[in-house]
């Protein structure tokens, strides 16, 4: 194993336990990060984010676009967190294209990259959420994986270059998936046309208790859960459950019919700026 990667590996694991998380747990970054101490906050830049810190190593501060995507975001974030933990210094990371982790072979950069990848998209993890379904990765279809993606609040495009770096999914397989892109996962499900618009599918087959949306956002829950208030407005009836569009910022409830599955979904104006902790009041506060 590269040291390097190994490096980001064992770090990722620290964080956890520091978080008291396990190895399986998905991780919600930026909650995490405001239990690091770090402060996260939206700019309406276009750029990936940067880490601000005093020589002194005080007030660290991660800065995100709100114009990238709501997983490219937690992806930059926990990148940005990396040079965090790992004591880089300031870093600016300029505009990118591209929802896969960075190819830089700067070590840096590696590592925090390794970093985010491990922690965001812990293996067993991974592979747990495969197994519950009695799917395995290298047989899954673009479908699943994006249900896999969704679990860990990642890009459906990262998940599959991540489980394509730790060998969980072969090459051809990797390709294969690839060429299945979100915006046709999302028209196989939808009716509607929605351009560019970033969805979320949960089968209420894993417990996760807080899940993040932006105002535009989709998400599919089955059809026996309940929602809770008008923050979220049905859509329509899909091939794996019902479909809900975020119309406004806060927090509601959705709980299976039989009360045995709950989660929290908190909602953000579309391209909010200003703190993270703030994302999903609906008074904006700065």
């Amino acid at each position: 194993m590269n040291q390097l990667y190994r490096k980001a590996l064992l770090k990722a694991d620290e964080i956890r336990m520091q978080l008291g998380l396990d190895i399986f747990e998905p991780v919600n970054i930026f909650d995490s990060c405001i239990s690091l101490g770090v402060t996260v906050r939206f700019v309406d830049i276009n750029m990936e984010g940067m880490y601000l810190v005093q020589e002194d190593e005080t007030h660290p501060t991660i800065v995100l676009s709100s114009l990238r995507p709501l997983p490219r975001r937690c992806y930059t974030c926990g990148h940005e967190l990396g040079h965090h933990v790992f004591k880089h210094g300031s870093k600016i990371d300029g505009l990118s294209h591209t929802e896969e982790p960075s190819t830089s072979n700067e070590s840096e950069e590696f590592l925090v990259d390794s970093f985010a990848g491990a922690l965001l998209m812990p293996i067993a993890g991974i592979q747990a959420e495969f197994a519950k379904r009695n799917w395995t990765a290298q047989n899954a279809s673009p479908l699943e994986f994006y249900m896999i993606s969704s679990i860990f609040g990642t890009g459906y495009q990262t998940l599959i270059v991540h489980c394509r770096t730790n060998k969980i999914i072969n090459e051809a397989k990797a390709s294969i998936l690839l060429k299945s892109k979100p915006a046709k996962i999302f028209k196989d499900l939808f009716t509607c046309s929605a351009d560019n618009s970033y969805f979320k599918i949960f089968d209420g087959k894993s417990e996760i208790s807080v899940i993040d949306l932006e105002v535009s956002n989709y998400i599919i829950f089955p059809s026996n859960f309940i929602v809770e208030g008008d923050h979220l407005q049905k859509v329509q009836q899909t091939s794996i459950g019902t479909g809900y569009i975020a119309a406004r910022p806060g927090i509601v409830r959705v709980t299976s019919n039989e009360g045995a599955v709950s989660s929290f979904v908190r909602i953000q104006n579309f391209r909010y700026v200003g703190l993270v902790e703030n994302r999903h009041l609906e008074n904006e506060i700065d």
